[in-house]
């Protein structure tokens, strides 16, 4: 039976009733929720919904999972899959979340691994628009449910401080990926002896999660005459196989430089790890076997930005150098 068209099943009264979650998704994390419901069926009940836009004025035209034939969601603790990858996405999702809120939810959770406009959380020049504030706005503004703020989830958010744009209708609930790489890492077989972070920032941020290690590089850039280079500015990286931890990963030009001043400092190896894939275009390209910025021997990312993760999995094994790491038992973990 399609996801959509479930009825009240056992399932869907223990996610109502006892503490588990009815799971709703934006289109592109359709897969993600659907392992979700497979993975822990007890746990977890998904119901799909209809994305789909009206031909002659191209607006919105959804319908929501999980309200016919009959209604699971009054009453429920909702799970929903979120992915704002584009304007146009966080319009449609916003409609949906609205109509979430006036429909008598015991709970809302948003699943929001990736937030992308949080790296425009400032403003230097005047008439510059901070999207990461606007964006928050709008879901601070979503209705009260049953007296309680939506809850939503992040993963490694860009700048911190980005939390504190959240209120009202919404409370910002911090997460990191950190745990499931470190739970990869002592699986594989890669000797990573060493930790680098390209920025004081990031050693602020990740090095207290990397204590075990006692070797620990950290990079910045310094002008050199006209330029600004990537330098050690803390550790030796001599002799060591490092991986470099960073929140995201757009372009790729300060972890390129970053790997070079390291390889050029003395180290055996470098690999890489961003817990964001953001990667415009075809930028990931320069980082597989051949291109121009082929400087690590692995380079881990997660899922949390679907699209682009689909992209990175469906490249041919003798030219890839990512590992993209499955955030979904994190996720579980953390609710």
């Amino acid at each position: 039976m399609a996801a959509r068209e479930r009825s009240r099943s056992p399932a869907g009264e223990r996610s109502g009733e006892r503490g588990g979650y009815i799971v709703l998704a934006y289109k592109t994390c359709e897969a993600l929720a659907e392992r979700l419901h497979s993975t822990h069926p007890n746990r977890f009940t998904y119901y799909k919904t209809k994305w789909g836009k009206f031909q002659d004025s191209g607006m919105d035209d959804i319908m929501v999972g999980g309200f016919q034939p009959v209604n699971v969601i009054k009453r429920a603790h909702v799970l929903f899959m979120a992915d704002f990858n584009s304007n146009d996405a966080i319009l449609s999702q916003m409609h949906v979340l609205v109509m979430l809120c006036e429909s008598f939810l015991k709970t809302l959770t948003i699943v929001l691994p990736y937030y992308p406009v949080a790296t425009m959380e400032r403003v230097t020049v005047e008439g510059e628009v901070a999207t990461a504030s606007t964006v928050s706005r709008m879901l601070s503004g979503l209705p009260l449910h049953a007296g309680s703020p939506v809850r939503i989830m992040f993963y490694d958010l860009h700048t911190l401080q980005n939390r504190f744009y959240f209120h009202g209708g919404a409370i910002a609930s911090l997460h990191t990926a950190i745990p499931l790489l470190k739970k990869v890492l002592s699986e594989s077989c890669d000797q990573i002896t060493g930790i680098a972070f390209p920025d004081e920032g990031a050693q602020k941020r990740f090095g207290p999660m990397f204590k075990d290690f006692r070797n620990t590089v950290t990079c910045g850039k310094k002008r050199i005459g006209s330029e600004r280079k990537v330098v050690i500015q803390d550790g030796d990286p001599s002799g060591h196989h490092i991986l470099i931890i960073d929140d995201m990963v757009k372009s790729g030009g300060t972890l390129a430089e970053c790997a070079k001043a390291l390889k050029a400092a003395g180290a055996n190896s470098i690999s890489a790890y961003v817990t964001h894939a953001a990667f415009p275009g075809e930028a990931f390209k320069q980082f597989c076997r051949g291109g121009s910025r082929h400087v690590f021997e692995k380079f881990y990312v997660t899922n949390s930005n679907p699209m682009v993760s689909e992209r990175l999995l469906s490249i041919p094994t003798e030219e890839t150098v990512f590992s993209v790491l499955d955030l979904l038992p994190q996720i579980v973990a953390d609710l």
